[in-house]
């Protein structure tokens, strides 16, 4: 079933929606008369104008055709000539709008009239009248009489109605144009409300509630007292999905993940996506234990499915960590801390399972905390020092240390580093302890050599994350250089997941490290992706086999031949083969029947202080290997 969404647009007809859709008739409607005022304002002032216009023009009309007939009735008013003075003013008769026109003599005795004969329509007889007087002048340009015309307003009525129609028609269509225009701007507006509604509570790229909206409903589920389960999830090894197939791959990734979470939750659920890879589910009542975990296993071995894109497969898995609401957390920011506990549990569980929250769970999760701010300030007062191990050939000579951490707190006391470096490494402090260990080399060196004592090469771990980000590759670096360590001093030993990170990357401290002299070694060989072709690639002066191979070798065949295996190949690409974690002598005496260089463990020399570095360099640096009951045949170097 498909979840609701966590913020629903209100449909239309909502009482919640009564008000803003009032005041947005009564804006509309409020335009719409303002608009229709205006226009009646422009159309009054308009007919105004153009009524002056056609007035002025008909009395100018009526006037000259008063004119062109009273030059012609001097005569007939001289001689007082009716039936000439009515032929005259008949000619009236052709100018419609001339409802009657009288010749008056200079005593103002009417000789002749025109009247209109036919009936006055209703415009004609309720328009109105203009009329005018001209004077009437003989040859001698004496006064001999008047004329008097009178005319209808109806013409002038009649253009006026029509440019008023007109104008009518014209802002009609312009007002409808404007309306049109006005209505799409509101569509367009309204679909942009719509659209920054919908973003200010869902996730652009998968459509789920985003960080606030889930905040939001989980907030008032914690509030609500109700029961319910907060379930945070992350996509495993999504970056590298990221990095090897693009971010287009990842964003297919994120989207089917959603998609697959929606399908699995139920109506009254909500599925939210966090940010990056994170998503999170919001079980609302009823839930109870059995329904949470069935949920939790379903979607940990459901979402895994593979995933197409771009004619090829894609798997990724999902770590999930669950709290139940109230009797874990109270509150949508105690739940979220306890989601994020238990999912980081599974996370270190091993990936692509579900782990629920504990009472214990939180308290290693508090100190866990307390660790992180206790090692930062361990490293802001450089409190860590190093132990060495002794490296040594097979007549017990020493060859170089391992430079290994060692922190004692004034609080915890001696703090293993099975506890501290995983901790280091989670919180990204390594490269951090990486520059402190440098320093502390140069100051032990330095104090050896004021007791004039000659130090071997001390080998110092060097961990992936010193060389994921450049500005952590040229920190360190720059420490080296400013120590001043040589390579006959130090040299690094790398995991083969550094390796891995770094080898092909621009600005490789593999390479910078190999061109600045220093000898390089490959730790844990065989534990991890061991790749021959990174060996020639890389031409290390060291490999190092590590334990699993080495504790019971002289019982196990199989790891004996592993073991002369690598001792093989090592020689063959003129490595050194070192063996770590001799405890016992019979696996000593077979590694050195197998070939090994050198050899570093408890059976010969377990991590001094520097004292006793001190004192083992005074002593010439050498011990007494155990000697086997009879001499077995040795491996040789072929290079």
């Amino acid at each position: 079933m498909n979840q609701a969404p966590a913020h629903e647009a209100v449909p239309v007809g909502d009482p919640r929606t009564a008000p803003h859709v009032s005041w947005l008739a009564l804006r509309r409607r409020s335009d719409t008369v303002l608009a229709c005022a205006a226009m009646a304002i422009v159309v009054l002032l308009l007919g105004l104008f153009e009524f002056l216009q056609l007035d002025l023009r008909q009395r100018d009309g009526l006037r000259t055709q008063a004119a062109l007939v009273g030059r012609t009735a001097a005569a007939a008013l001289l001689f007082e000539d009716a039936t000439e003075a009515r032929t005259l003013l008949n000619a009236f008769e052709a100018a419609p709008a001339v409802s009657s026109a009288q010749l008056l003599n200079a005593g103002g005795r009417a000789l002749a009239q025109f009247r209109r004969a036919v009936p006055p329509s209703w415009l004609e007889r309720y328009g109105g009248h203009i009329a005018t007087e001209i004077d009437v002048l003989g040859t001698d340009g004496q006064v001999v009489g008047r004329l008097q015309v009178q005319a209808w307003r109806a013409p002038t009525w009649r253009a006026l109605g029509t440019v008023l129609t007109a104008a009518v028609v014209i802002m009609a269509l312009a007002l409808g144009a404007v309306a049109l225009a006005s209505r799409r701007q509101r569509a367009q507006l309204r679909a942009a409300d719509a659209r920054t509604r919908y973003l200010a509570h869902h996730d652009v790229l998968t459509g789920l509630a985003n960080r606030e909206s889930f905040a939001s409903a989980l907030a008032q589920a914690a509030g609500s007292g109700a029961p319910a389960v907060l379930m945070c999830v992350d996509v495993d090894d999504f970056k590298l999905v990221n990095d090897s197939r693009g971010h287009a791959a990842g964003d297919a990734v994120l989207r089917t993940v959603a998609q697959r979470l929606q399908s699995l939750v139920r109506t009254q659920d909500v599925v939210g996506r966090l940010g990056g890879d994170e998503f999170a589910l919001l079980l609302r009542a009823p839930v109870d234990g059995p329904t949470t975990e069935a949920m939790a296993q379903r979607i940990v071995e459901q979402l895994p499915r593979r995933i197409e894109f771009e004619g090829s497969s894609l798997k990724v898995g999902v770590s999930m960590g669950l709290v139940r609401l109230p009797d874990d957390a109270t509150t949508a920011e105690g739940a979220m801390a306890c989601a994020d506990t238990a999912m980081y549990q599974a996370k270190r569980a091993g990936k692509g399972v579900w782990s629920r929250y504990t009472a214990a769970l939180g308290e290693a999760q508090r100190e866990r905390l307390a660790l992180v701010q206790a090692l930062r300030g361990a490293l802001a007062r450089e409190e860590f020092e190093l132990a060495y191990q002794p490296v040594f050939d097979a007549e017990g000579r020493l060859m170089s240390l391992e430079g290994l951490a060692r922190w004692h707190s004034a609080s915890r006391g001696q703090v293993p580093p099975m506890q501290f470096v995983p901790v280091l490494e989670e919180a990204g402090l390594v490269a951090d302890l990486g520059l402190v260990l440098l320093k502390r080399l140069r100051m032990d060196l330095d104090a050896w050599a004021e007791q004039g004592l000659r130090c071997p090469p001390v080998a110092l771990n060097l961990s992936s994350q010193q060389c994921r980000l450049e500005s952590q590759r040229e920190r360190f670096l720059q420490q080296l250089c400013t120590l001043g360590l040589t390579p006959d001093e130090v040299e690094f030993e790398l995991t083969e997941t550094t390796v891995f990170e770094d080898f092909d990357s621009p600005g490789s401290i593999v390479r910078a490290l190999q061109s600045g002299g220093y000898r390089l070694a490959i730790d844990d060989f065989g534990t991890g992706y061991s790749s021959l072709a990174y060996l020639l690639r890389l031409r290390c002066a060291k490999l190092k086999i590590d334990r699993v191979f080495v504790d019971g070798v002289a019982r196990r065949d199989d790891a004996a031949l592993l073991v002369e295996t690598m001792v093989r190949v090592a020689h063959a690409m003129g490595m050194h083969v070192v063996a770590e974690g001799v405890e016992k002598e019979e696996d000593l005496f077979k590694l050195q029947a197998l070939g090994c260089d050198l050899y570093q463990g408890f059976l010969l020399a377990h991590p001094l202080p520097t004292q006793r570095v001190a004192a083992l360099l005074r002593d010439g640096g050498n011990v007494s290997p155990p000697q086997p009951a009879f001499s077995a045949p040795r491996l040789t170097r072929t290079a």
